[in-house]
């Protein structure tokens, strides 16, 4: 993974690419106009050193913090990014885990979900409810057949 440099799209936007393995996979952009106000809420009325021309110091001070401001953003995006993916990597094993339980359960085919609804009260579109409730919980495991047919006998 890895994060190119800011580039100036216009005078008041600096965006940062995000690469991981050499593919762009989304962009931070920043609106400088808005942003500095924000960094540069104390501003001093005087310059430190009277010799000194104040757009020249500004325009200098302004790209100065930007630029260490933009390197600190971007090496927490990274890190953060690297872990968010490790964690989305899990995710998804523990969707594809969940998911070979209930097909293991009650079957593979539509024709065996079919068969599951036919013998109860309820309709596949119930049944689409309860898999993907099943799937996006996050607590340990259960007991599929248990858990469907104590779902049927809720009130809808």
């Amino acid at each position: 993974m890895r994060m190119p440099e800011t580039s100036k799209r216009e005078s008041s936007e600096m965006r940062v690419v995000v690469e991981v393995d050499g593919t762009p996979v989304g962009f931070l952009t920043l609106d400088m106009e808005r942003l500095w106000p924000l960094i540069n809420h104390r501003r001093r009325e005087s310059l430190p050193v009277e010799w000194m021309d104040r757009a020249r110091f500004e325009s200098f001070l302004k790209a100065a913090v930007v630029k260490r401001l933009m390197n600190r953003v971007s090496h927490q995006l990274y890190r953060t990014l690297g872990d968010e993916i490790v964690k989305a990597e899990l995710d998804i094993e523990s969707f594809m885990l969940k998911a070979e339980a209930a097909a293991q359960t009650f079957g593979r085919s539509k024709s065996d979900i079919e068969k599951l609804v036919a013998g109860s009260d309820r309709t596949l579109t119930d049944f689409d409810v309860f898999f993907w409730d099943y799937l996006l919980q996050d607590r340990e495991a259960i007991d599929l057949k248990k858990e469907w047919k104590a779902a049927r006998t809720k009130p809808q």
